[in-house]
Formats: structure tokens, sequence, C-alpha cells
């Protein structure tokens, strides 16, 4: 078996045993496939500023904002689950993968502005309402002219709902090729 191919296995166990753990916190019973993780890339906005991952999971969209161009140095990974936190380190050496829970997010990066784009793939629908609210509370407070806020999901609609109203919808578009096919909103903060 050649490497590639183990670390594609070792990775999906690791997605596999943290949905079982739990599938409310991860919300998808597959990875994120590379063409959705290359649409939400290309959201990112050119210029200088750190870019925010929020739940990169075995990292489909790192490797996609990694490969559009972000530095290493501008990239922050935020993930809750220690496993995938390792697993993040191992893949991505000289990204900054922190330990810690989005709903906590500006205390977590207050070091690190401006930020230019927050890009997250953390389930919405699935995360209880309450967290969710504390979460996209917490983007606002880590965002300048231009911030770009990107998430996708599972259903037809946005869900991104209690998102600061200085927030405007720039634009959403639908990913086919990805299982389930997906939704990507893109919100730009103070336009």
């Amino acid at each position: 078996m050649g490497m590639k191919t183990q670390q594609k296995n070792t990775g999906f166990w690791h997605f596999t045993r943290e949905f079982f753990r739990d599938p409310r916190g991860i919300g998808a019973l597959f990875p994120s496939s590379p063409f959705l993780a290359r649409r939400m890339a290309e959201l990112v906005p050119a210029g200088e500023g750190a870019v925010v991952e929020l739940g990169p999971g075995l990292g489909p969209v790192t490797r996609a904002l990694l490969e559009g161009g972000i530095a290493k140095t501008d990239l922050i990974l935020i993930e809750r689950s220690a496993n995938m936190v390792q697993h993040l380190r191992q893949e991505f050496p000289g990204v900054e993968v922190i330990h810690g829970d989005a709903a906590e997010l500006a205390s977590l990066i207050s070091d690190r502005s401006p930020v230019r784009a927050i890009v997250s793939s953390l389930p919405l629908r699935t995360i209880p309402p309450n967290i969710v609210g504390r979460i996209l509370a917490e983007v606002p407070k880590c965002a300048r002219r231009g911030t770009a806020f990107i998430q996708f999901t599972y259903h037809p609609l946005h869900s991104c709902a209690g998102l600061s109203g200085k927030f405007t919808h720039q634009r959403a578009s639908y990913v086919w090729r990805n299982l389930p096919p997906a939704r990507v909103d893109c919100f730009h903060f103070g336009d």
C-alpha cells in the first residue's frame, strides 16, 4: 500500500471514529470533497491578514487553502477534537493548529489580526442552537471591513441566520460533486 493511500485510510479512520464519538459535532457521514474544499478556498479574498479555519477535521479545506496560495504563516486552524488536532499537526507542519472551541474564537486568536477570512466547516444545523449563537456572535469580534465569512451547509438555505447584520450576503453557490451536495455561502463584513 502506498504512503498516500495509507495516510488517506488513517485520516478516514480518524473521521469515522470522531463521527461515532460525536455525530452532531461532526455533522456528516463523509469528509468534504476536494471540489467543496476548492470552492470554499476560492472565496477567500486576496490581501494581507490571517485566514482562520473553523472545524478543519481531516483538512481537505486546509489543503485547498494552502494549494490556493494561502501562506502557512497566515493560516490558523481551530479544532475541538484532540484526535483531529493531532492529525492536523502531523498532516500540516508549520500551520498553527489551536485545540479549542469556535464559541471562544475571539479569545483564541486575539493576538492575530487582521483577519481577512473565517472559513467554517462547522455543522451549524446539527450543533445545538445556543452554541451556534455563541459561535456566530464571535465572528464579528474578529472581523474588519472586508473580512469574509465562508460557510457551507447541506441544506438548501444558508445556516447563518444568527450572523451579525454587519455581514452582508455576497453569494451562494452549490457544489454538486460532494456527498451530499453542498451549498457554500460567502458574507462580507462592513460592505
